[in-house]
């Protein structure tokens, strides 16, 4: 159970602080405890979640060596690639539904690829394919950024360099 004054990562939301908890009753007649976040970004929009809700709708916010130890971790996770369009956005929906970073690196690998593609072959990167990136990184980077207490530019100047970093000695050894 989070305290109140603690932050958590809320789906489709982003990061939240538990401002209180609350006792509220249900259709059912039944008392049920709630979570009132306020979104980090958003102070005016109060939000209620169910104490027992699953991982999947809230979870912890990453902590600094957590973040640091996923960014060195990122190259490992595999690019998500579906050929069939509409299936392809479904997945993308789903992932930012997913509340997991893993799964957002996922996607954004594969949209960095399939966009780097349509470039070689001389055409434009889809708006359905921009508009999700964007989300997706904008996700991600939101996250890292209050965990590292950093900016999300700088976060990405980071990434980039632990991946350099990484693929210069990985070539060397």
């Amino acid at each position: 159970m989070y305290q109140v004054g603690e932050y958590v990562v809320k789906a489709n939301a982003g990061i939240c602080q538990v401002v209180e908890i609350v006792q509220m009753t249900t259709d059912s007649s039944r008392e049920k405890d709630y979570y009132v976040l306020l979104p980090k970004d958003d102070g005016r929009l109060k939000m209620f979640v169910p104490v027992d809700a699953d991982r999947t709708r809230i979870r912890p916010v990453m902590t600094g060596d957590e973040a640091m130890d996923f960014i060195y971790c990122m190259d490992e996770i595999e690019a998500a690639w579906i050929a069939n369009d509409k299936q392809r956005e479904q997945r993308y929906k789903e992932t930012l539904r997913s509340n997991d970073p893993a799964d957002l690196v996922s996607i954004i690998k594969s949209l960095y690829r399939r966009g780097q593609d349509r470039i070689a072959m001389g055409k434009k990167v889809t708006a359905t394919d921009e508009r999700y990136f964007r989300q997706a990184e904008d996700t991600l980077y939101t996250e890292l950024a209050f965990a590292l207490e950093k900016s999300k530019d700088e976060v990405r100047a980071l990434i980039t360099t632990v991946m350099q970093e990484k693929r210069r000695s990985s070539a060397q050894g």
